[in-house]
């Protein structure tokens, strides 16, 4: 068993998912993990523990995080100190989506996302159990209903060879129940969904205002837990249209 948290980072050019997806024995040591990760920051800045962290407004500047100043420069450097906690907890793997930002892509691009997560618990022998951040909770949940009955496929050779025909129904059933919905600040785990969605998102749809803190390259460091076994369209397994 899985358990996925997802969450998006977008602006008028990308839109970006990412799926953080932990073992289900390793949930407790992995929050472990992060609890020692936020008490680490607190001493070393004061950061309270259960401060809430949002990449866009963190690296930013915006928001007090303690009761002395926190610079961008220091900002960016525990932003990208975080995504080192994230490649570092033990079995967590990482899907991502980047589609051009249109209307109705958030829809699309989490139906693509869906589709790769169950065929990828297929391989691994596992199920998934999908929390997200709030905020669509009637549209995400109907999808995830209705791919869970109809989920026409295009073949890749043109047609299936046990049907015949171009498409086939594949129901997402590796994914089991609605999704969850939880506010981010109360999990250590969409947050850091967040931050990868963020740093994948400066580096497709770099900007000088955050390439001078070497954003653009931060997500460099979650690439050994990509599940490049997602999409075989992109070298690095980011999902992509």
């Amino acid at each position: 068993m899985h358990i996925i948290y997802i969450d998006d980072s977008h602006d008028q050019n990308k839109w970006i998912f990412a799926a953080l997806a932990i073992p289900e024995e390793n949930w407790k040591k992995d929050l472990a993990a992060l609890r020692r990760f936020r008490h680490d920051l607190k001493v070393s800045d004061g950061i309270l523990v259960h401060k809430e962290f949002h990449a866009t407004e963190f690296v930013g500047g915006r928001g007090r995080l303690s009761r002395t100043i926190v610079t961008k420069f220091r900002r960016s450097e525990i932003f990208k100190d975080t995504l080192r906690a994230v490649a570092s907890l033990s079995g967590a793997r990482l899907f991502c989506t980047c589609f051009p930002t249109r209307e109705g892509v958030d829809e699309v691009s989490f139906d693509f996302l869906l589709n790769r997560i169950n065929q990828t618990m297929k391989n691994w022998r596992s199920r998934a159990i999908l929390i997200c951040d709030e905020g669509k909770e009637a549209s995400y949940t109907r999808l995830v209903r209705r791919m869970g009955l109809s989920n026409p496929i295009v073949s890749k050779f043109r047609y299936w060879p046990e049907t015949g025909t171009k498409t086939k129904n594949v129901p997402i059933n590796r994914i089991i129940e609605d999704p969850i919905f939880k506010r981010s600040e109360q999990s250590y785990f969409i947050q850091l969904s967040d931050f990868c969605a963020f740093a994948l998102l400066r580096r497709e749809n770099p900007i000088p205002s955050k390439n001078k803190y070497g954003l653009n390259k931060a997500f460099d460091v979650l690439k050994p837990i990509i599940v490049k076994e997602a999409t075989r369209r992109d070298p690095e397994g980011i999902i992509r249209p």
